[in-house]
């Protein structure tokens, strides 16, 4: 809630400055895994993401946008005894992300790229135990929010269009720059966050 509270605080801040800027929202699809030298057996996975952003104007063509997020990452991992599913890991990390981004745009096309740096909010391993023929016989849900590091690295592509009433879609990229785990049973592997989201946005007073 502290780190929910100061991300407000900080983009407030930033919206009371004197240059041209407009406030948007937006959120959608996230499709997670890890990537690294030790994630071979991981999947992706299906989760969401939402928030707010601001965009500060240079001029018609060119700004800075700064983004404050809340998504859900992770990736889901299968392990199989000859043909038959033994044991299905998720894991499920949730994080603050806060995206600085160099905006370009023309005609409604838009591209974004910058840095994004991500506070863990809540993490949990979900595991699947299943029977010989492949049913699941039991869960169990762990809370492994101690396990990652307090803070995430990340870079960030986005391509997009947004029409003139303020509306746009966007497909975005975001890859991991550091090792997730601090602690835990993953905490000498090599294991990042990176995947895909499809989002829809809304800037106030249009484009």
């Amino acid at each position: 809630m502290k780190r929910i509270l100061m991300v407000l605080g900080f983009m407030t801040l930033v919206s009371g400055a004197s240059f041209a800027q407009q406030l948007g929202f937006k959120g959608g699809a996230t499709y997670t895994t890890f990537s690294g030298a030790d994630t071979d057996n991981y999947k992706y996975r299906v989760g969401y993401t939402g928030g707010l952003f601001l965009q500060k104007h240079f001029n018609n063509m060119m700004g800075v946008q700064l983004e404050a997020l809340y998504t859900s990452k992770g990736a889901r991992r299968e392990i199989y005894s000859g043909s038959n599913l033994q044991t299905a890991e998720v894991f499920k990390l949730n994080y603050i992300d806060i995206p600085v981004l160099f905006h370009v745009s023309a005609s409604g096309v838009f591209f974004d790229l910058g840095p994004q740096v991500s506070f863990i909010y809540s993490a949990n391993h979900i595991h699947e135990a299943h029977s010989s023929n492949g049913d699941k016989v039991v869960t169990t849900k762990y809370d492994i929010s101690d396990n990652p590091y307090t803070i995430d690295f990340a870079y960030v592509g986005s391509v997009g269009y947004r029409a003139t009433n303020g509306l746009g879609l966007e497909v975005r990229y975001t890859g991991g720059m550091k090792k997730i785990d601090d602690e835990g049973a993953f905490v000498n592997r090599e294991r990042r966050n990176s995947g895909f989201s499809l989002m829809l946005s809304y800037l106030l007073g249009g484009r």
